[in-house]
This record gives C-alpha cells, sequence and structure tokens, in this order.
C-alpha cells in the first residue's frame, strides 16, 4: 500500500508573509508616506512571540535601509515607489505563485470569470516571464510561440515586475479580444511584437495510443473531468491487450483544479494512497486530517508495469502524481526534475483594496519530503535508459526521443 500522500499547509510562511506586509503595508507605509521625517519615531508593538520577535528585527533593518536610501541616494525617490519595491521584493523571496496584487489586480482577479478566453501557454519565472509550454491548436500554436521563449512583456508591462499569477491575469481577456507580446526567442537578440487573438479553448483530452503491447497515456492538463478520463482511456488500452504502459506528464498542469487533482488520479493506478491535510492550530500545534481518495472503482484500473515521463514543466498536479507514483511497485520515473511547483494560495485582501495571493499550503511527496520549490526527482534518468539498452540518441525518434526511449523500454526482453 502506498504511503499517505501529504498536504501541508505553510503557517509559519502565512504568518510571516502576513504579519510583514500587513505591518509594513498599514504601519509603515503611513508613517512614510505622511513625511519620513516623522518615521524613526514609529515604535513597533511589543512581540507577542517569537515568530513576531524575528519579524520585527528584520523590519528595523528594512527601517535603517529605507532611512539610508532616502537621506542619502543619489536623488530624491518617492516614498510610494520605494514602498513598492519594498513589497514587491518581499513576493520575490517566496514561491512563484505567491505575489502582490494592486487594487486594479485584486478587481480582475475577483472578476476572473468574466474573461474565459486565453492563448493556451503554460509559463515559468526565470527573470522574464517564459514559456515552457504550448497547447496544439492553441491560439499560442498559431501565432508561432514556442518552448522557451521569453515574454518581455505582455500588454505593455515589463514581466520583469511580474509574477505567474498577474500574468495570467494579463494573458485572460474576453473571446475575441487580443493581447501584445513582447516575444523573445532562445536564438534572438531582440524580441519582436506578438498580437495573438484570445479563445475560449475547451479542457485538452487525456491522449492515448497503443503500440504493439506498449500503451501511452498523456494528461497536457488536469481538470475536473481528468481522472475520469484517464480511468477509461486505461480501461479501452486493457482491453486491447496492452501490457505495460508510458504515462506522460510533461508540461501537466491544473485547469481550473489545484494540485489535488493528481492525488485523485492515483487512485487509477494504486489503492489505499491516503491524503494529510496539515494545519498550523492554536499556540503552532499542526493539526492533520486524513482522507481516503476518491476513486470511481474498487481496484486500480491499471496494476501492470508503468513508466512515468516528467520534467521541469510538470506542474502541481503532474508532479503530485508522480510523487504517488513513485512509490507504487513495478513503476519507474524517467526524465528531469519536476517543477516545484505544490502549493495552494489563497486571496488575502488588505485595505486599501490591493490584495495578497499568498501560498498558504503545500503538497509533500507520500514520505513527507517537500515539493515546493525543490520538485520530484526521476527515478531513471535518460542516460541511464539510453546505456541499459544500448541506445544513442541518434537512434531514437527525433520527434520525441524520450517517448520512443520509453517505450523501447517497456518493450526490452524480461530479465
Amino acid at each position: 500500500m502506498t504511503a499517505p500522500l501529504r498536504s501541508t499547509v505553510s503557517g509559519r510562511l502565512r504568518k510571516a508573509g502576513l504579519i510583514v506586509v500587513g505591518i509594513v503595508v498599514g504601519g509603515v507605509a503611513a508613517a512614510l508616506l505622511a513625511g519620513l521625517a516623522s518615521f524613526p519615531s514609529v515604535r513597533l508593538p511589543t512581540p507577542a512571540s517569537a515568530l513576531q520577535r524575528d519579524v520585527y528585527q528584520a523590519l528595523e533593518v528594512f527601517h535603517g535601509a529605507l532611512m539610508l536610501v532616502r537621506e542619502q541616494y543619489l536623488e530624491p525617490v518617492e516614498a510610494e515607489t520605494l514602498m513598492d519595491g519594498a513589497i514587491r521584493g518581499i513576493f520575490d523571496a517566496l514561491d512563484d505563485d505567491s505575489t502582490y496584487l494592486s487594487a486594479e489586480e485584486t478587481e480582475r482577479y475577483r472578476r476572473r470569470a468574466e474573461f474565459p478566453a486565453s492563448i493556451g501557454i503554460g509559463l515559468e519565472k526565470r527573470y522574464y516571464i517564459h514559456v515552457d509550454d504550448v497547447l496544439p491548436g492553441s491560439p499560442a500554436e498559431a501565432a508561432g510561440l514556442e518552448e522557451g521563449a521569453a515574454l518581455v512583456s505582455i500588454a505593455g508591462r515589463n514581466t520583469r515586475d511580474l509574477r505567474i499569477p498577474a500574468a495570467r491575469l494579463l494573458l485572460a481577456g474576453a473571446p475575441g479580444s487580443s493581447v501584445e507580446l513582447g516575444v523573445r526567442n532562445e536564438a534572438d537578440a531582440d524580441s519582436t511584437s506578438v498580437v495573438v487573438e484570445r479563445a475560449v479553448l475547451p479542457p485538452p483530452p487525456v491522449e492515448s495510443g497503443l503500440d504493439g503491447s506498449v500503451a501511452t497515456a498523456r494528461i497536457r492538463r488536469f481538470h475536473a473531468g481528468a481522472a475520469d478520463e484517464l480511468g477509461a482511456a486505461l480501461a479501452d488500452l486493457r482491453a486491447a491487450g496492452a501490457g505495460s504502459l508510458v504515462l506522460d506528464l510533461r508540461g501537466s498542469r491544473g485547469w481550473g483544479v489545484d494540485c489535488g487533482a493528481g492525488v485523485e488520479a492515483a487512485g487509477r493506478f494504486t489503492s489505499g494512497v491516503g491524503s494529510i491535510l496539515a494545519r498550523r492550530g492554536p499556540g503552532g500545534r499542526e493539526e492533520e486530517t486524513p482522507a481516503e481518495i476518491p476513486s470511481a472503482e474498487a481496484d486500480p484500473v491499471w496494476d501492470g508495469p508503468l513508466l512515468v515521463l516528467i520534467a521541469e514543466d510538470t506542474v502541481c498536479p503532474g508532479e503530485v502524481l508522480a510523487a504517488a507514483l513513485s512509490e507504487r511497485p513495478d513503476t519507474e520515473i524517467l526524465g528531469r526534475r519536476t517543477a516545484g511547483r505544490t502549493g495552494v494560495a489563497e486571496l488575502v485582501e488588505l485595505p486599501a483594496g490591493d490584495a495578497l495571493l499568498l501560498t498558504t499550503a503545500h503538497y509533500q511527496t507520500p514520505d513527507g519530503e517537500d515539493i515546493l520549490g525543490v520538485g520530484v526527482p526521476p527515478t531513471r534518468s535518460v542516460s541511464e535508459l539510453e546505456e541499459e539498452l544500448g541506445i544513442a540518441v541518434s537512434d531514437l525518434d527525433e520527434e520525441d526521443p524520450w517517448m520512443d526511449l520509453a517505450v523501447r523500454y517497456l518493450r526490452r526482453p524480461p530479465g
């Protein structure tokens, strides 16, 4: 039986973030905007806990840095500019899916259901926002966007200052509307302007096929019905004579669901997978609530040999699924370490109309190891399998060498 899969609330992260931003935005920002001349007289309240003491000590350093910039920088800087940079800097130290939202961005976030159209790309943050996945048949594919391309601007906003949630808000819009992107491909020195028309995209279906006795299944997006689609596809493949399976999770991520969708999908491969939601209660005590994974079947649909493909663009539910399957017998995880983005974000609204989109929980591996910021490692590397099978890279299918290698591995003679 697979060990429990844990979803643990990062209470310390949440409390620290809320205290820092609340104090900075509230007391310190008010003092700055009223005039920094009076700032040194601001007194912090007596800390009630070790966590608050740590935060207050950090704020003393923050206060000193602000005063030095204000008094000694080569030219005057508006207090509001300093505060905006400070707040955004806090989130640069957190995971990619936590962010500060201005009042305008917060309003758009609340109304996001009114903007159902998109261009069909996955995002990652590497200084600029980058494209790490392009859906087949999407407006992005039609516009020529490529995986690895930097989006240096979105709708006129420089993406150096954007985090992933804010970038998603800019990419979404009304059906038929357009968004202008500044795109720099990996081989280019300069960016070019690309205008992409948004469209309402259906959830990508689970793709499946059969190559002799080796079945293949790919989940590009985890949506509300993805686990059921996967189960039906696996049952059909088994009935067609499949003896082993390649499950492709490269580029996978959520589509209107959180990382827990990966736990549901795990029930199609293994029984008894548990989930533990741990929260920090009063006094910092950890409160755990165990739950069984919902499954439509009494037994797993697929109990044969399994090879799972993962990569840097495997995000959130795909990572959780890969972590759960890594504990399953007769299973190998092939590829490269995943993105490490398994947080669960919560909108925390601030008095001025702005807000924090803050990661308050994150999913862990079955043995309690972190995935957030770390990723799920493969159990086998591509080079290992090439060496074991005596195959050169040049012998593999150019279009998808990893899939070709995976199928060959499952076809190898026993022993």
